[in-house]
């Protein structure tokens, strides 16, 4: 295997010393109670909740916030209202099994493992584990997915966790990291918090709009949107099912929109390809995958650029997720630059479209990574990369131009007029919104681009 490296960080180590997925660079910085704190005093009425997004007595939104609510504490608990931080307290320790999170299936799988493995590969019992969240879900398998002999094996927590994720048991849903981190998103903004899904200082930027699985800020102008943001857990990525499949969706007009959002017909015979911001291939289930063919998270990419440039970059991100057993909060956009980077005026900016409506052709596509550990440590990084017709597709011309188009989140912020990641301590921001050397490998094995990352120490 041969890794390849910017050549214009000299410090960047040797293949030796490529790091395993769960070490941290020197550059990562971990700020007091992870990346961000929540207040669980920031609470919202969940009637308001209701009425604002349209949730129902019988939804599973409103009861996840009622579980929420209920296991709060004892001074906040059960007062009709709540907070981001009580849905994030209540999803890590779901005592009820109400609502289950990908994250909490993966340590409810480990802890299941290692008893076991313990064990000497015989069923444990059920109230063996080390939180009652985890015994109440061990009860649970062994009642609904075992022979309820009171001990639970591995295979009895697989038929259980089957059978959650396709909503067969009463009272228990799957909702992926992603999902959840919408919802939160959701309740956050309500209660005036700043939020990693919703960059600060875009009012009058353009139309927001909030999905099940992103948020975006829609261009109506130039018909494209100009982020889409979203979260990417490991686990996610370990929990999708195996027959969520990009085929099984197709390209439709956003229904927030109706007939005034663009259609898929709008781009036939103009040279396009139907770029994605949120990677199609980022959807832990089909309702994300048929949401990603929104036409709201499309935008023109020339041909290479989509199906090796970015393709590379979209796969490298998820990648170092998946290595790494992290989650990452991700920006991806559009911007309309001159030849000294600078915004074009509106009467510069290329169109196209095959009907009457013109959509705004992107001189670059931006991605932008807050990516956490499982250790808390959190680092940045962010891509700028030309969106041109000659764009390359062989592997080691598409490396060099990934490098050379790595900047500095501040970068970013100047050209959109927003600050991206408000949430975190002011430190953070500047120590990880100006550091352009965040770690990360670009990968060949043989012949087969494999656009793999870990990260690196120094």
């Amino acid at each position: 295997m041969t890794t390849l490296r910017p050549t214009a960080r000299a410090s960047t180590p040797s293949p030796a010393t490529v790091a395993t997925a769960d070490a941290a660079p020197t550059n990562v910085v971990a700020p007091k109670g992870g990346s961000w704190n929540r207040s669980t005093a920031r609470e919202v009425p969940i009637a308001e909740l209701q009425a604002k997004f349209g949730w129902t007595e019988q939804s599973w939104e409103t009861g996840l916030l009622k579980a929420a609510d209920a296991a709060g504490t004892k001074t906040r608990g059960g007062n009709g209202q709540v907070s981001a931080a009580e849905i994030q307290a209540y999803l890590s320790a779901p005592t009820d099994g109400k609502y289950l999170t990908s994250t909490a299936l993966q340590q409810g799988r480990s802890a299941a493992e290692a008893k076991v493995a313990k064990g000497g590969g015989t069923p444990v019992d059920v109230d063996a584990f080390d939180t009652k969240w985890q015994d109440g879900l061990a009860k649970r398998a062994d009642l609904l997915g075992g022979n309820s002999d009171g001990k639970v094996s591995q295979d009895e927590l697989a038929a259980y966790i089957q059978k959650s994720k396709a909503n067969q048991v009463d009272g228990t849903r799957w909702v992926p990291d992603q999902q959840m981190a919408v919802i939160q998103s959701r309740v956050a903004e309500s209660a005036g918090e700043v939020d990693p899904l919703r960059p600060t200082g875009g009012d009058g930027k353009g139309m927001e709009l909030v999905k099940q699985y992103s948020r975006l800020t829609l261009d109506e102008g130039k018909n494209l949107p100009t982020f889409v943001s979203y979260m990417l857990s490991a686990a996610d990525i370990k929990e999708t099912p195996a027959e969520v499949n990009r085929t099984k969706s197709s390209f439709v007009r956003d229904p927030l929109l109706g007939a005034n959002g663009v259609s898929d017909s709008d781009y036939d015979h103009t040279g396009f390809d139907r770029g994605h911001m949120k990677p199609a291939d980022d959807s832990p289930n089909q309702e994300a995958m048929n949401e990603s063919h929104q036409m709201t998270n499309i935008a023109p990419q020339y041909g290479n650029h989509n199906q090796q440039v970015w393709k590379t970059l979209e796969q490298a991100v998820t990648g170092l997720v998946k290595e790494t057993g992290g989650k990452a909060h991700i920006m991806t956009g559009n911007l309309f630059l001159d030849a000294d980077g600078k915004p074009l005026p509106q009467e510069s900016v290329q169109t196209t479209g095959a009907k009457d409506r013109k959509i705004g052709v992107p001189t670059h596509n931006f991605k932008t990574v807050l990516l956490e550990l499982p250790n808390g440590n959190v680092t940045m990084f962010a891509y700028m990369v030309p969106n041109v017709k000659d764009g390359p597709s062989k592997k080691d011309a598409i490396i060099p131009l990934l490098e050379s188009s790595r900047v500095p989140v501040d970068q970013l912020e100047k050209l959109l007029g927003q600050d991206l990641y408000a949430q975190l301590p002011k430190s953070v921001q500047a120590k990880l919104e100006k550091d352009t050397s965040a770690p990360g490998a670009f990968q060949l094995q043989g012949s087969k681009y494999e656009s793999a990352t870990l990260l690196t120490k120094r």
